[in-house]
């Protein structure tokens, strides 16, 4: 997928680009594109769906994939991956949980964090790898 060309310096890389489309489309758009080039490529397909996710993908899970998820996600990593997230979104993930771990999850969601930008970031892509490696054992379907 990646193509150079030497006498004017063009670098092109196809699959940073279609997971940049990837981004911008409907999850049916998605679904279509991924479909395709599954049927000539399926672990390229596979890749650029694991490439595509976001934390935010999280929200298209069902109840029972979300509490799948709580038995490989700590509660502190899903609290802080949830900091500067809606609130609706916030309150169906914690309701879904289990009583104690949504109370620890809650406890690091509420607490300030200096320079939480970063740290967030790395606890959203943390629940990400797990939905990821979830998808890949077949108890999830993303």
């Amino acid at each position: 997928m990646e193509f150079t060309k030497n006498e004017g310096s063009v670098f092109l890389n196809g699959k940073a680009q279609i997971v940049e489309m990837l981004e911008f489309m409907t999850a049916e758009e998605k679904n279509v594109l991924l479909t395709n080039i599954k049927q000539r490529n399926p672990s390229l397909a596979l890749e650029l769906q694991e490439k595509s996710l976001s934390f935010c993908d999280l929200d298209k899970l069902s109840d029972h994939e979300i509490c799948v998820m709580f038995t490989q996600a700590k509660p502190e990593i899903l609290g802080l991956a949830l900091k500067d997230i809606d609130s609706s979104f916030q309150r169906r993930i914690l309701s879904l949980a289990p009583r104690e771990y949504a109370e620890i999850a809650y406890t690091i969601l509420v607490k300030p964090i200096k320079d939480s930008r970063a740290l967030i970031k790395k606890a959203q892509n943390r629940i990400v790898g797990i939905l990821i490696n979830l998808s890949k054992r077949g108890q999830v379907q993303l």
